[in-house]
C-alpha cells in the first residue's frame, strides 16, 4: 500500500476546521488534522480506468477535496479502492486518485463507500477535559521521546488578567491559546512543564479572513494563521527534530507567536506576529532541555538556520538571468543558543524547503517541477519573517516570506 507519512491540510479545503477564536476551536482543528480526518462524504460511485490507470471517485457538487491532498476511501468490497491515495485532479463533482493496484473489479461495490481528508496518523490524545478546553496530544511513533503538547484553548480564563477579554487592551497580553511542552503528567493540571508559550487563534481583525494551513508527519507538525488588523501569517511548530544526538530525549521544539504588552491584534503593529521565516530570531523559541539533557533553570532557546537572512528573501523574483524560481533544499538547521563563543548545532528540522525568492502569485501553490526536486510536491506558503514590520517595501509583501514543505516524506526512516 502507498504510503504518505507527510500531509498538509488547509481552510480552503471542504468541511476543514473552523479555526475560529471560539473556546476548543484549535483543539478541534489540531486533533481533526492529526488523528480522525474530516469532510467524511459517501461516493456514488468508484470507477477504474485501465487505459490511465487511475480511478475516478463521484463525489458530488461542492466537495472541496483538493489537488495533491491525501484522501481516505472505505467501505468498498473491493479492498484495491480502499486505503490512502494522493488526488490527481479534481473537478467540480468528482476526483481521480492511483491505486496501488489494479483493482479485481472496474466498479466499486460496497453498502456505504466514504472519502475523507485523511488524517497525518500516528498521534493521539493522552488526556482531555473537553469542558474546559484542554488536551494533552503526543507521538505514538515507537522512536519518538514521548513528550507532549499540552494545548489550553479556553480564553485563559484562569485569572483576571489572564482572560481574552482584555486582548483589545494593551496593557494585558493578547489572545491565544497556551501550548506547552510537558512529561510528567498524573492528569490534565498536573505534569511538569519544559517550556510555554501562545498559538494564535482565529483570525478577528484580518481584512481578508480565515486562512489556516497545517503540514505535518507522526512527530513534528507546522501550523499557519493569519490574523489580526495586519493581516500576516504567523506559523508556529511543535515535534521533534532530526537530533544529531544519538538518544537525544528531550529534542523537541516548541515555537510561539509574541505575547506581552504592546500586543493588540487590533492596532497597526506587526509585533505580535511570530519571526519563523528569519533565521537566526530565537522570538518564543524553545526547546524541551539543553543538549546535556540536564534541566534548568532557562528557557532553552533555539533559532534556525538556512542560506541567507531568511525563507524568501534572498534573491529578486523572477531571476534576472534566466527568468527562474528556484529553492535551497538543504536542510534547516537547529541552533541551540548558548552563552559563550558561539551557538551549537542541535540538529535539522524535517521538511522544509527555503525558497530563495517571494512572488506573491506562488503563496498555496503546490509545485512538483522545483531545480533539484522533480516530482517531488513542494507547498509555499507565506509567512512573516520581522514582527516589527520591517523590510515592508521588499516586493510590498510587508515582512513576509515564502516558505516552503516537502509532502513526500521527512525522514530518512519514513
Amino acid at each position: 500500500m502507498a504510503d504518505f507519512p507527510v500531509k498538509w491540510f488547509s481552510s480552503d479545503m471542504g468541511g476543514s476546521p473552523s479555526g475560529s477564536d471560539d473556546a476548543g476551536a484549535l483543539i478541534d482543528l489540531l486533533k481533526a488534522c492529526l488523528i480522525t480526518g474530516f469532510n467524511t462524504t459517501p461516493l456514488t460511485s468508484l470507477a477504474f480506468d485501465s487505459s490511465t490507470g487511475l480511478v475516478t471517485a463521484e463525489i458530488g457538487q461542492g466537495h472541496g477535496f483538493l489537488k495533491h491532498q491525501v484522501i481516505s476511501i472505505s467501505g468498498a468490497d473491493q479492498d484495491q479502492f480502499n486505503g490512502e491515495f494522493r488526488i490527481t485532479e479534481v473537478g467540480s463533482t468528482w476526483a481521480t486518485f492511483a491505486p496501488d493496484a489494479a483493482p479485481i473489479s472496474a466498479t466499486a461495490t460496497g453498502e456505504l463507500i466514504e472519502i475523507k481528508a485523511a488524517p497525518i496518523g500516528g498521534w493521539e490524545v493522552v488526556l482531555e477535559d473537553s469542558e474546559r478546553h484542554r488536551v494533552m496530544l503526543r507521538s505514538t511513533n515507537p522512536r519518538s521521546n514521548g513528550l507532549m503538547l499540552h494545548v489550553q484553548n479556553d480564553h485563559w480564563n484562569d485569572g483576571s488578567y489572564d482572560n481574552w477579554q482584555y486582548a483589545s487592551n494593551t496593557a494585558y497580553p493578547q489572545r491565544g491559546a497556551k501550548v506547552k511542552i510537558v512529561t510528567e503528567h498524573t492528569d490534565i493540571d498536573t505534569y511538569l512543564a519544559l517550556a510555554e508559550t501562545r498559538w494564535p487563534i482565529g483570525w478577528d481583525y484580518a481584512s481578508e479572513g480565515r486562512e489556516w494551513l497545517l503540514v505535518g508527519d507522526d512527530r513534528l507538525f507546522y501550523y499557519t494563521s493569519r490574523y489580526a488588523q495586519q493581516g500576516q501569517r504567523s506559523t508556529v511548530t511543535f515535534g521533534e527534530f532530526d537530533s544529531i544526538l544519538q538518544g537525544d530525549a528531550f529534542g523537541t521544539v516548541l515555537q510561539g507567536i509574541p505575547y506581552g504588552s504592546e500586543a493588540d491584534w487590533a492596532d497597526s503593529n506587526d509585533n505580535n506576529y511570530a519571526e519563523f521565516a528569519k533565521y537566526g530570531a530565537t522570538g518564543e523559541h524553545y526547546l524541551a532541555r539543553p543538549y546535556h539533557q540536564m534541566p534548568s533553570d532557562e528557557a532553552t532557546l533555539w533559532c534556525m538556520r538556512g542560506l541567507g537572512f531568511g525563507s524568501g528573501v534572498m534573491y529578486q523574483y523572477p531571476n534576472p538571468a534566466d527568468y527562474g524560481f528556484y529553492v535551497h533544499s538543504g536542510p534547516t538547521m537547529v541552533e541551540e543558543v548558548a552563552e559563550g563563543d558561539g551557538n551549537i548545532l542541535r540538529g535539522y528540522l524535517p521538511g522544509l524547503v527555503q525558497p530563495l525568492q517571494t512572488a506573491e502569485a506562488y503563496h498555496k501553490a503546490i509545485l512538483d517541477d522545483l531545480p533539484g526536486l522533480v516530482d517531488v510536491p513542494v507547498m509555499l506558503w507565506l509567512s512573516i519573517y520581522d514582527d516589527e514590520g520591517g523590510y515592508t517595501n521588499y516586493k510590498e509583501i510587508n515582512g513576509s516570506g515564502l516558505v516552503g514543505w516537502r509532502l513526500d516524506k521527512w525522514r530518512a526512516n519514513q
